[in-house]
């Protein structure tokens, strides 16, 4: 996953892998909820017919439980946010996640943020660059899991333990997906999703958190309106600062942006018509009313006056600018979420809810049939953990795990090809002048790969990465592997260059290596026919022009995979190749 300073990831091959994953997963969520299920009858089933499990009243309303019934507020914010984290999963399975999660949803809000953030920031980046499909699949399961948690966790302990996972994944997604909702970067501004639309989130889980005695009398109801009442008057006050480009070119710049953004075509010419409406001075009309609004409508928060008034002009502007100015957030094939306006107006219509809460705790009569509904919830409390692990387990592996995965790889280089095809003959002369066959390779795994003995571009650098997948074989596999490169080039394609060469960019510490050649061109030329490399001289006289390709020969002497090598300056590119040629080299011995 590229960050500042590392490679931009391609959408070269991952879908399909990335769609396996989720379809294993999947079906490992279904195996462990026919397991629970099963066992629950099995071992538990009279617990289906049985004893309730409240507090039950004697009397005339034997059998039957009380219970405190949820403030409506409360309840509206559980709802909704659980529906909201189910959404931005979903989303999350996008084909384009695990490549453009980080090039075109994380690096573009990394420009103009504190050193000190981006730092930060470069952990979870290395992580999901290093293991792609393990990030990205692991954040879909977390996020239904959450969603989930939500909607079916009302109170109690299992239902702590999911507002706390709430609140520290969004902390977590806060800090690494969203640079803290850009609230320190230079161009930050409400209408652009300031102060991030996982902040909300967080409120959110950090409310249900609180006992629901802080729901009545209106306390938390009312802490709620004024936060984002002072919220917004901040905001207001930044966005009226003159000099950071609101009043005359971000607005406009902003709607045309998005105009471009894949999405259905009815949607993108409302903005095209936003855009013409602004004109040569509608940024600042827009920029203006925005301040106001801000302004008023934090007041009004604050002092809980004119809310009746205030509370549906801030709706109508939220979803306009939601509409017009954020394109609903999450089109374009790389949005996870529905950015910060409906996040935000869904926590000021439960703190107005909120305000006309009755004082007293009301309770509910809970009868039989809902005793079986709570031993199905139990049951499904359970399952909603595993589905949660199922997603922290891979993100936890991503994050621990150092190495760099094949996954990276086809992110950034061109996904290889299988193919069934006997390698053509040849007989050549190694580095040190030894006539070599394909022949006496039978029983061996090959790497072959072509080789300008006196490029010092590209050709160095696949070397070292074919080196790297060597040493990264174990011995035993080692053993039973070589590497061979055969030179491609017309014109300087004696011994001598090849063993230059080697010792030149370290080969020769290598006993598996062979760097082939011959002194007539005749032989080399049908031997790049042969395996598809076309070579050329420009005229210009600059490098000679050939492929980079990598094949992958099982022992028996069959072509299995082609490789369109594209090798990089890069470490981690560097890295993660020698991983998916390890791959391939394991999957045909």
């Amino acid at each position: 996953m590229p960050g500042m300073g590392s490679p931009s990831l391609g959408s070269f091959g991952l879908a399909a892998p990335f769609y396996h994953r989720i379809a294993i997963e999947a079906l490992i969520l279904a195996v462990a909820a026919f397991i629970l299920i099963a066992a629950r009858f099995l071992l538990y089933g009279a617990a289906f017919r049985g004893a309730p499990s409240l507090a039950v009243r004697g009397g005339d309303e034997a059998g039957a439980a009380i219970r405190v019934a949820e403030p409506r507020a409360r309840a509206v914010l559980r709802y909704g946010f659980g529906a909201f984290w189910i959404f931005d999963g979903l989303l999350q399975l996008q084909s384009s996640m695990p490549t453009s999660m980080i090039s075109q949803v994380v690096q573009p809000i990394q420009a103009g943020q504190p050193h000190w953030l981006v730092e930060l920031m470069q952990l979870g980046v290395g992580a999901w660059f290093r293991h792609p499909i393990w990030s990205a699949s692991g954040v879909v399961w977390i996020q239904i899991a959450i969603g989930l948690w939500l909607l079916l966790g009302r109170d109690g302990w299992f239902a702590r333990i999911g507002y706390l996972l709430t609140a520290g994944w969004g902390l977590f997604v806060w800090i690494f997906g969203e640079a803290l909702g850009q609230t320190f970067g230079h161009g930050g501004s409400w209408l652009f999703g300031v102060p991030g639309g996982v902040f909300f989130y967080i409120v959110a889980a950090l409310a249900l958190l609180a006992p629901y005695g802080w729901w009545q009398r209106d306390r938390l109801p009312r802490w709620i309106l004024a936060g984002i009442g002072v919220m917004l008057i901040v905001l207001g006050i930044e966005q009226a600062l003159p000099g950071r480009g609101f009043w005359s070119f971000k607005i406009p710049a902003m709607v045309e942006s998005m105009s471009k953004v894949a999405q259905p075509g009815i949607i993108a010419a409302s903005l095209r018509g936003f855009q013409s409406l602004l004109g040569a001075h509608g940024g600042a009309v827009v920029n203006g009313v925005t301040v106001v609004i801000l302004l008023v409508t934090g007041l009004s928060f604050v002092l809980r006056r004119g809310l009746r008034v205030t509370v549906v002009v801030f709706a109508v502007f939220s979803v306009l600018v939601w509409w017009l100015i954020q394109d609903f957030g999450f089109l374009g094939g790389s949005g996870t979420d529905p950015n910060s306006m409906l996040p935000e107006l869904l926590l000021v219509i439960v703190g107005v809810l909120g305000l006309s809460q009755s004082a007293a705790l009301e309770t509910t009569t809970v009868r039989f049939w809902p005793q079986a509904l709570g031993q199905a919830g139990r049951l499904l409390g359970v399952w909603i953990a595993v589905v949660a692990l199922v997603g922290l387990v891979p993100l936890g592996f991503a994050a621990a795990n150092t190495s760099y995965s094949a996954e990276a790889a086809l992110a950034s280089s061109g996904a290889p090809f299988q193919i069934d095809r006997p390698a053509a003959p040849f007989t050549l002369f190694d580095q040190s002048g030894r006539a070599v066959s394909l022949s006496q390779f039978k029983g061996k795994t090959l790497i072959i790969t072509f080789l300008d003995p006196v490029c010092t571009d590209t050709c160095p650098l696949i070397a070292s990465e074919l080196r790297q997948a060597d040493q990264q074989l174990s011995r035993t596999q080692r053993a039973h592997t070589d590497v061979i490169a055969i030179a491609s080039n017309p014109i300087f394609h004696s011994v001598s260059a090849v063993h230059i060469f080697t010792d030149r960019e370290g080969m020769s510490s290598l006993p598996n290596w062979y760097f082939l050649t011959s002194p007539s061109l005749k032989t080399l030329a049908a031997t790049w026919r042969n395996y598809g490399v076309g070579v050329s001289v420009p005229q210009n006289g600059v490098m000679i022009v050939h492929p980079s390709l990598v094949y992958v020969v099982d022992s028996s002497g069959v072509e299995r995979w082609m490789i369109p090598a594209d090798p990089s300056y890069t470490g981690a590119v560097q890295s993660s190749f020698a991983s998916l040629v390890d791959s391939l080299v394991k999957k045909v011995q």
